[in-house]
Protein backbone atom coordinates (compact mmCIF):
# COMPACT_ATOMS: atom_id res chain seq x y z
CA UNK A 1 0.00 0.00 0.00
CA UNK A 2 2.61 2.02 1.20
CA UNK A 3 4.75 1.72 -2.58
CA UNK A 4 1.41 2.16 -4.39
CA UNK A 5 0.36 5.53 -3.30
CA UNK A 6 3.44 7.14 -2.97
CA UNK A 7 3.93 6.24 -6.77
CA UNK A 8 0.08 7.82 -6.80
CA UNK A 9 1.55 10.93 -4.97
CA UNK A 10 4.69 11.58 -7.02
CA UNK A 11 2.85 11.50 -10.53
CA UNK A 12 0.79 14.40 -8.80
CA UNK A 13 1.31 17.90 -10.58
CA UNK A 14 3.09 19.81 -8.20
CA UNK A 15 4.19 17.05 -6.02
CA UNK A 16 7.05 17.78 -3.50
CA UNK A 17 8.26 16.19 -0.51
CA UNK A 18 7.98 18.39 2.92
CA UNK A 19 11.21 19.17 4.55
CA UNK A 20 9.89 17.57 7.78
CA UNK A 21 10.41 14.77 5.95
CA UNK A 22 14.07 14.89 7.23
CA UNK A 23 13.29 15.18 11.21
CA UNK A 24 12.22 11.17 10.75
CA UNK A 25 15.11 9.50 8.87
CA UNK A 26 16.09 6.71 11.32
CA UNK A 27 13.86 7.93 14.10
CA UNK A 28 13.36 5.34 16.42
CA UNK A 29 11.47 5.01 19.63
CA UNK A 30 12.06 3.61 22.67
CA UNK A 31 9.21 1.32 24.24
CA UNK A 32 7.74 1.53 27.75
CA UNK A 33 6.34 -1.29 29.09
CA UNK A 34 2.72 -1.26 27.99
CA UNK A 35 3.89 -0.95 24.10
CA UNK A 36 6.64 -3.20 24.25
CA UNK A 37 3.78 -5.71 25.07
CA UNK A 38 1.77 -4.97 22.29
CA UNK A 39 4.28 -4.72 19.64
CA UNK A 40 6.44 -7.41 21.30
CA UNK A 41 9.78 -5.44 20.66
CA UNK A 42 11.39 -2.63 23.25
CA UNK A 43 12.43 -0.46 19.60
CA UNK A 44 9.71 1.04 17.32
CA UNK A 45 10.70 2.64 14.14
CA UNK A 46 8.63 5.52 13.01
CA UNK A 47 8.39 5.66 8.69
CA UNK A 48 6.73 9.31 7.51
CA UNK A 49 6.10 10.24 4.19
CA UNK A 50 5.17 13.57 4.15
CA UNK A 51 4.00 15.42 0.95
CA UNK A 52 2.55 17.72 -0.85
CA UNK A 53 1.27 18.94 -4.60
CA UNK A 54 -0.54 21.73 -6.62
CA UNK A 55 -4.18 19.79 -4.76
CA UNK A 56 -3.30 18.33 -1.80
CA UNK A 57 -2.48 20.41 1.73
CA UNK A 58 -0.75 17.06 2.69
CA UNK A 59 -0.73 13.84 1.79
CA UNK A 60 0.97 11.58 4.12
CA UNK A 61 1.81 8.07 5.10
CA UNK A 62 3.25 6.49 8.31
CA UNK A 63 4.59 2.86 9.42
CA UNK A 64 5.98 1.17 12.40
CA UNK A 65 8.67 -1.03 11.52
CA UNK A 66 8.94 -3.38 14.37
CA UNK A 67 12.49 -4.33 15.19
CA UNK A 68 13.77 -1.73 13.39
CA UNK A 69 15.35 -2.64 10.21
CA UNK A 70 13.81 -5.75 10.41
CA UNK A 71 11.07 -4.93 7.19
CA UNK A 72 8.58 -5.94 9.80
CA UNK A 73 5.74 -3.42 9.05
CA UNK A 74 2.97 -3.62 11.63
CA UNK A 75 0.78 -0.85 10.28
CA UNK A 76 0.71 1.59 7.00
CA UNK A 77 -1.77 4.84 7.76
CA UNK A 78 -2.47 7.32 5.55
CA UNK A 79 -4.06 10.71 4.56
CA UNK A 80 -4.99 12.98 1.59
CA UNK A 81 -6.22 16.10 2.99
CA UNK A 82 -6.55 18.48 0.29
CA UNK A 83 -6.39 22.40 -0.09
CA UNK A 84 -9.26 24.66 1.21
CA UNK A 85 -9.95 26.00 -1.75
CA UNK A 86 -11.12 22.44 -3.21
CA UNK A 87 -14.05 20.56 -2.76
CA UNK A 88 -13.04 17.46 -1.60
CA UNK A 89 -13.45 15.49 0.97
CA UNK A 90 -10.10 14.05 2.50
CA UNK A 91 -9.32 10.35 2.05
CA UNK A 92 -8.04 8.76 4.94
CA UNK A 93 -6.98 5.07 6.21
CA UNK A 94 -5.75 2.65 8.33
CA UNK A 95 -4.40 -1.15 7.78
CA UNK A 96 -2.95 -3.25 11.02
CA UNK A 97 -1.16 -6.78 11.13
CA UNK A 98 -2.12 -8.75 14.14
CA UNK A 99 -0.78 -7.59 17.76
CA UNK A 100 -1.19 -8.06 21.28
CA UNK A 101 -4.89 -7.08 21.31
CA UNK A 102 -5.42 -6.41 17.69
CA UNK A 103 -6.80 -7.85 14.68
CA UNK A 104 -5.54 -7.89 11.25
CA UNK A 105 -7.24 -5.27 9.82
CA UNK A 106 -8.29 -2.59 7.37
CA UNK A 107 -9.78 0.76 7.17
CA UNK A 108 -10.57 3.14 4.54
CA UNK A 109 -13.27 6.32 3.99
CA UNK A 110 -13.31 9.55 2.95
CA UNK A 111 -14.38 11.98 5.54
CA UNK A 112 -16.03 15.08 4.79
CA UNK A 113 -15.91 18.25 7.30
CA UNK A 114 -17.39 20.59 5.26
CA UNK A 115 -21.52 19.07 4.37
CA UNK A 116 -22.19 22.26 3.60
CA UNK A 117 -20.41 22.57 1.22
CA UNK A 118 -19.38 19.02 -0.07
CA UNK A 119 -21.08 16.23 -1.52
CA UNK A 120 -19.10 12.83 -1.71
CA UNK A 121 -21.03 11.49 -4.63
CA UNK A 122 -20.51 14.89 -6.57
CA UNK A 123 -16.78 15.05 -6.07
CA UNK A 124 -16.23 11.40 -7.67
CA UNK A 125 -18.80 11.68 -10.52
CA UNK A 126 -17.88 8.90 -12.88
CA UNK A 127 -15.56 7.62 -10.71
CA UNK A 128 -18.15 6.58 -7.78
CA UNK A 129 -18.25 2.72 -10.00
CA UNK A 130 -14.25 2.13 -9.16
CA UNK A 131 -15.95 2.55 -5.64
CA UNK A 132 -18.59 0.04 -5.69
CA UNK A 133 -16.09 -2.59 -7.50
CA UNK A 134 -13.85 -1.82 -4.37
CA UNK A 135 -16.96 -2.82 -2.10
CA UNK A 136 -18.01 -5.61 -3.66
CA UNK A 137 -14.64 -7.10 -3.46
CA UNK A 138 -14.81 -7.04 0.40
CA UNK A 139 -18.18 -7.35 0.94
CA UNK A 140 -17.48 -10.67 2.70
CA UNK A 141 -15.49 -9.21 5.08
CA UNK A 142 -16.78 -5.86 5.99
CA UNK A 143 -17.64 -5.79 9.72
CA UNK A 144 -21.44 -5.72 10.71
CA UNK A 145 -24.03 -4.78 13.10
CA UNK A 146 -22.15 -3.59 16.17
CA UNK A 147 -18.71 -4.75 15.54
CA UNK A 148 -19.08 -1.93 12.70
CA UNK A 149 -18.02 1.65 13.45
CA UNK A 150 -16.98 0.30 16.93
CA UNK A 151 -13.49 2.10 17.35
CA UNK A 152 -14.43 5.01 15.31
CA UNK A 153 -17.84 6.23 16.97
CA UNK A 154 -16.29 9.32 17.50
CA UNK A 155 -16.07 10.07 13.87
CA UNK A 156 -19.55 9.17 12.70
CA UNK A 157 -20.73 12.46 11.29
CA UNK A 158 -18.02 12.24 8.96
CA UNK A 159 -17.99 9.37 7.55
CA UNK A 160 -19.14 8.09 3.79
CA UNK A 161 -21.48 5.57 2.14
CA UNK A 162 -17.96 3.68 0.73
CA UNK A 163 -16.57 3.15 4.05
CA UNK A 164 -14.31 0.14 3.81
CA UNK A 165 -13.98 -1.84 7.19
CA UNK A 166 -12.83 -4.93 7.29
CA UNK A 167 -11.34 -8.21 9.30
CA UNK A 168 -9.56 -10.94 8.39
CA UNK A 169 -11.26 -14.51 8.66
CA UNK A 170 -10.87 -16.95 11.48
CA UNK A 171 -9.25 -19.37 9.46
CA UNK A 172 -5.67 -21.36 9.33
CA UNK A 173 -6.25 -22.33 5.70
CA UNK A 174 -3.55 -20.38 3.67
CA UNK A 175 -5.77 -19.82 0.59
CA UNK A 176 -8.88 -18.10 2.08
CA UNK A 177 -5.85 -15.36 4.25
CA UNK A 178 -4.18 -15.14 0.73
CA UNK A 179 -7.83 -13.80 -0.83
CA UNK A 180 -8.57 -11.51 1.76
CA UNK A 181 -5.13 -10.16 1.61
CA UNK A 182 -5.76 -10.06 -2.24
CA UNK A 183 -9.34 -8.49 -2.03
CA UNK A 184 -8.16 -5.82 0.16
CA UNK A 185 -5.31 -5.04 -1.62
CA UNK A 186 -7.57 -4.38 -4.74
CA UNK A 187 -10.37 -2.46 -3.27
CA UNK A 188 -7.77 -0.21 -1.82
CA UNK A 189 -5.57 0.44 -5.32
CA UNK A 190 -9.62 1.32 -6.77
CA UNK A 191 -10.51 3.64 -4.27
CA UNK A 192 -7.47 5.62 -4.05
CA UNK A 193 -6.95 5.69 -8.47
CA UNK A 194 -10.99 6.76 -7.93
CA UNK A 195 -10.22 9.56 -5.50
CA UNK A 196 -7.09 10.98 -6.73
CA UNK A 197 -8.78 11.13 -10.55
CA UNK A 198 -11.24 13.27 -8.81
CA UNK A 199 -9.25 15.21 -7.09
CA UNK A 200 -6.64 16.22 -10.00
CA UNK A 201 -9.31 17.42 -12.06
CA UNK A 202 -10.98 19.97 -9.55
CA UNK A 203 -10.10 23.39 -9.95
CA UNK A 204 -9.47 26.17 -7.03
CA UNK A 205 -12.58 27.95 -5.93
CA UNK A 206 -12.84 31.77 -4.47
CA UNK A 207 -15.60 30.88 -2.14
CA UNK A 208 -15.57 32.03 1.49
CA UNK A 209 -18.10 29.52 2.84
CA UNK A 210 -16.45 26.96 1.07
CA UNK A 211 -12.41 27.90 2.67
CA UNK A 212 -13.89 28.91 6.04
CA UNK A 213 -15.77 26.08 6.46
CA UNK A 214 -13.49 23.60 5.35
CA UNK A 215 -11.16 25.20 8.04
CA UNK A 216 -13.07 24.89 10.77
CA UNK A 217 -13.96 21.69 9.98
CA UNK A 218 -10.47 20.52 9.81
CA UNK A 219 -9.62 21.63 12.99
CA UNK A 220 -12.74 20.90 14.44
CA UNK A 221 -11.92 17.33 12.93
CA UNK A 222 -7.89 16.98 14.16
CA UNK A 223 -9.27 17.25 18.17
CA UNK A 224 -12.08 15.38 17.98
CA UNK A 225 -9.22 13.12 16.58
CA UNK A 226 -5.97 14.03 19.82
CA UNK A 227 -9.30 13.99 22.14
CA UNK A 228 -10.93 10.81 21.43
CA UNK A 229 -8.71 8.03 19.06
CA UNK A 230 -7.85 5.29 20.46
CA UNK A 231 -4.93 5.40 17.76
CA UNK A 232 -3.86 9.21 18.85
CA UNK A 233 -3.52 7.95 22.98
CA UNK A 234 -1.47 5.13 21.90
CA UNK A 235 0.98 7.24 19.93
CA UNK A 236 1.15 9.72 23.00
CA UNK A 237 1.82 6.42 24.62
CA UNK A 238 4.78 5.69 21.98
CA UNK A 239 6.41 8.56 21.70
CA UNK A 240 6.28 9.73 25.30
CA UNK A 241 6.37 13.46 25.10
CA UNK A 242 3.35 15.49 24.10
CA UNK A 243 6.08 17.93 21.75
CA UNK A 244 7.41 14.76 20.18
CA UNK A 245 3.85 13.11 19.42
CA UNK A 246 2.33 16.55 18.16
CA UNK A 247 5.24 17.03 15.88
CA UNK A 248 4.64 13.76 14.48
CA UNK A 249 0.47 13.58 14.14
CA UNK A 250 0.10 17.63 14.15
CA UNK A 251 2.88 18.50 12.09
CA UNK A 252 3.98 15.71 9.93
CA UNK A 253 0.93 13.57 9.32
CA UNK A 254 -2.20 15.64 9.61
CA UNK A 255 -0.08 18.92 9.12
CA UNK A 256 -2.41 21.21 11.32
CA UNK A 257 -3.12 24.79 11.03
CA UNK A 258 -2.21 24.40 7.12
CA UNK A 259 -4.70 24.85 4.68
CA UNK A 260 -2.85 25.20 1.15
CA UNK A 261 -0.99 28.31 -0.29
CA UNK A 262 -2.50 31.80 0.84
CA UNK A 263 -5.04 30.06 2.77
Amino acid sequence: MQEYLLQKFEAMPGFNERTIAEDFEDYVLTLTLLPRLVFGNRQLEVHLYPEESTHMATGCISQFEVPPDSENFTDVAFVVRPNANLRAPYMHGDALKGMAGMSTSFSMDFYNVNMAEIDVDTFFGDQIDKLTQGLALVEQYQRTGEDRGKYTRHLDQYKSDYRIEIEIPDTDVEAELQAYHDAALAAFKLFADAYLTALARLEPEDDADLISGTKAGTDVFINTLLEEDTAAKLGLMLFKEEAAFSHYFNEGFWRAGYYGPGL
